[in-house]
C-alpha cells in the first residue's frame, strides 16, 4: 500500500486540532470586526459617541475579544507542546526505517538537525499559516463587503490591494523561479551540516583539549559559521526586500484610504458613525493584507522542510519482509561481488553455520569482515542469504534483528541509566532481570549504581563496565545470533578472554560470530571464515 505524503499525513493526524484553532481564530475575527461596525450603528443612530448602554456593549466585546486571544494563545502552546513532542519522534521513526548506507552517508547528526528545523516550520503552517490564511481572508471579504455599501470608489481602493499583492508577490518570487523558496531549502540544509559539523568538532572533550589551540578547531568552527551566515543575509535580505515592495505599494494605498475617507466626512458623504468604523476597519483590513503577504513568504520555506522528509528520508525506506523470525537454528549463503559505494570487498564465497557453531572471521584490515557479517542482520545487502530454510529477505527487519544482535567496536551507550542501558532491546522481561543480577561479571555495576547516569562518550565509565554493560544487554535480549565484531578491543586480552568463555558458556545452543586481529580469541571459535583476495572461505579450526 502506498504510504499518504507528509502534508496530508499530518494534515489528518491534527484536523481536530487545526479545526480547534480555526473556530477560536473565527470568533476572535468576528469580534475584531464587530466592534467597529457597533460603534458606526450606534453613532449613525443616535450622534452621541457613547452611552452607558452603548459604552458597555462595546467594552463587552473588546473583553471577549482578548479573552479569546487568550484562549487561542493558551490552547496554541498545548498545540504546539504536543505536536513538537509526537512529530519530532515521529521523524525519528522515519529515519530508523532508512537504508543503512543513506543514513550513514547523510550522517546522523545532520539528519537530526534537519528533523529539529522540519518540526518548527512544519507547525507554524498548521498552527500559524494555515489558519492564517482562512482568518485573513475572511476579514478581507467580509471588509469588503461592508466597505462596498458606504463607498464604491473606497471600495475600489480597498480591493485593488489582494491582485496587486497577490499577483505582486508572485512575480517578485515565482518569476524568478521561486528564488526564495530555494534560498529556504539551501538555508535549512546548510544550517543542519554546519551545526553537525560543529557537534562533531565538540563530541570528543579528549581532541578538543588536546588541539583546541591549535589554531584547525577554531577556523573550521568559523568557516561553518560563514557559510551559514552569508546564506542566511542572502535570503533574509530578499525576502526583506520584497516584503519592503509590497510594503509601500500597501501603505501607499492605506494612506490614501485614509484620506479618502477624511474627505468624505468632510464633505457629508460619510456620518460621523461611518468615520469612525472605516478609520478603524481600514488598519484591520491592511493588517490583515500584510498577514498575508508574510504568510505567502513563510509558505516558501515549507519546499525544504516537506522535501527533506519526501526526498531525503521516505524515497530511502529499506525494504522489509513480513515474516516474523522466531528462532534461528541455521545460516547459510553464497557470496558473489559483495561490498559498498561501488567497491567489492568479497568477489565470491560460500559459508554454512547452525546452532552450537563459535566462528572466528579473520582477514587483514579492510577485506570486508564487518561488511560480511553486516550482511546477517541486513545493514547491507548482498549475496544470497538464508535463514532456516528461507531468504533473508523475507523476514521482518525488526524481528531480524532482535534474533540477530551486532555488536560493534565501539560500545553503543545512551546518556541515561545503566539500567536503562541495560534494559535496550528488550524491555520488561523481569524473569531475565533477576536472572541477570545473580550473574558474578555484574556485581561490580551493582556496587557502581544501577541508577548512575552514563554521561557523553561513557566518559564516566571504563572500558571492563562498558563490556560488561554490553553482555548484560545480550543476556536480557537473549538472541540466537551474537556477533562481536572487535567487540573486546577496549579491554586487557585476559579479561576479553573471560568474557568470551562466558558467552560461550551461557550461550551454547546458540550463534556466535567473532571478528578479532588477536589469534586468542580466534582459537577459542570451533571454526574459521578467512577472508583473502577477495574470497570467503569456510574452515574447521
Amino acid at each position: 500500500m502506498r504510504e499518504k505524503s507528509y502534508p496530508i499525513e499530518l494534515f489528518r493526524k491534527y484536523r481536530k486540532e487545526i479545526a480547534v484553532n480555526i473556530f477560536l481564530l473565527l470568533i476572535i475575527t468576528c469580534l475584531s470586526v464587530t466592534g467597529p461596525l457597533v460603534l458606526r450603528n450606534i453613532m449613525n443612530r443616535t450622534g452621541v459617541v457613547f452611552d452607558q448602554k452603548s459604552a458597555a456593549v462595546y467594552f463587552t466585546i473588546l473583553f471577549l475579544l482578548y479573552f479569546f486571544r487568550f484562549l487561542s494563545n493558551r490552547y496554541k502552546f498545548s498545540f504546539e507542546e504536543k505536536f513538537k513532542n509526537l512529530e519530532t519522534v515521529n521523524l525519528y521513526q522515519k529515519i530508523f526505517r532508512m537504508r543503512y548506507d543513506k543514513i550513514n552517508q547523510l550522517e546522523p547528526t545532520y539528519l537530526s538537525e534537519r528533523v529539529n528545523t522540519t518540526v518548527d516550520t512544519v507547525f507554524h503552517l498548521y498552527a500559524s499559516s494555515i489558519t492564517g490564511i482562512f482568518v485573513s481572508g475572511l476579514i478581507l471579504l467580509i471588509t469588503l463587503s461592508m466597505v462596498f455599501r458606504i463607498n464604491k470608489i473606497l471600495f475600489a481602493i480597498f480591493f485593488v490591494q489582494v491582485p496587486l499583492q497577490y499577483f505582486g508577490f508572485q512575480k517578485l518570487l515565482n518569476g524568478e523561479h521561486s528564488k526564495l523558496a530555494g534560498y529556504s531549502a539551501l538555508l535549512q540544509e546548510t544550517k543542519a551540516k554546519s551545526s553537525k559539523n560543529i557537534k562533531v568538532l565538540l563530541a570528543d572533550v579528549n581532541g578538543v583539549k588536546q588541539y583546541g589551540e591549535s589554531g584547525i578547531i577554531l577556523p573550521l568552527i568559523r568557516e561553518n559559521l560563514k557559510e551559514v551566515n552569508s546564506l542566511g543575509k542572502k535570503a533574509n535580505r530578499y525576502a526583506m526586500d520584497v516584503c519592503t515592495i509590497l510594503e509601500f505599494f500597501c501603505v501607499c494605498l492605506k494612506n490614501a484610504s485614509y484620506f479618502l475617507i477624511l474627505f468624505l466626512y468632510m464633505i457629508g458623504e460619510a456620518g460621523t458613525g461611518d468615520f469612525i468604523y472605516l478609520t478603524l476597519i481600514n488598519d484591520i483590513y491592511y493588517g490583515s493584507i500584510g498577514d498575508v503577504i508574510k504568510i505567502q513568504i513563510n509558505l516558501r520555506e515549507l519546499k525544504g522542510a516537506f522535501a527533506f522528509v519526501s526526498e531525503e528520508v521516505e524515497k530511502n525506506y529499506e525494504e522489509s519482509g513480513t515474516k516474523e523470525l522466531k528462532d534461528v537454528v541455521s545460516m547459510e549463503g553464497t557470496l558473489h561481488n559483495v561490498g559498498y559505494e561501488g567497491k567489492i570487498l568479497i568477489e565470491d564465497g560460500a559459508f554454512h553455520m547452525e546452532k552450537g557453531d563459535v566462528i572466528g572471521i579473520v582477514g587483514e584490515s579492510g577485506c570486508g569482515k564487518t561488511t560480511f557479517v553486516k550482511l546477517f542482520n541486513r545493514f547491507q545487502d548482498g549475496g544470497k542469504i538464508v535463514v532456516n530454510g528461507h531468504d533473508i529477505t523475507e523476514y521482518d527487519v525488526a524481528s531480524l534483528r532482535k534474533k540477530i544482535l551486532y555488536l560493534p567496536q565501539n560500545t553503543y551507550l545512551l546518556p541515561c541509566s545503566v539500567k536503562e542501558n541495560l534494559f535496550i532491546g528488550n524491555q520488561g522481561d523481569h524473569h531475565r532481570w533477576d536472572a541477570l543480577l545473580r550473574l558474578k561479571f555484574m556485581q561490580k555495576l551493582i556496587d557502581g549504581g544501577l541508577e548512575k547516569i552514563i554521561l557523553e562518550n561513557a566518559s564516566n565509565l571504563s572500558g571492563g563496565d562498558r563490556q560488561k554493560i554490553i553482555l548484560g544487554r545480550i543476556f536480557l535480549q537473549n538472541p540466537d545470533v551474537i556477533i562481536l565484531d572487535e567487540s573486546f578491543s577496549a579491554i586487557d586480552e585476559e579479561t576479553g578472554e573471560d568474557l568470551l568463555d562466558l558467552l560461550k558458556e551461557m550461550y551454547a545452543d546458540k550463534i556466535i560470530l567473532v571478528i578479532s586481529h588477536s589469534p586468542k580469541y580466534i582459537e577459542k571459535c570451533s571454526k574459521k571464515i578467512q577472508i583473502q583476495g577477495k574470497r570467503l572461505i569456510q574452515q574447521r579450526t
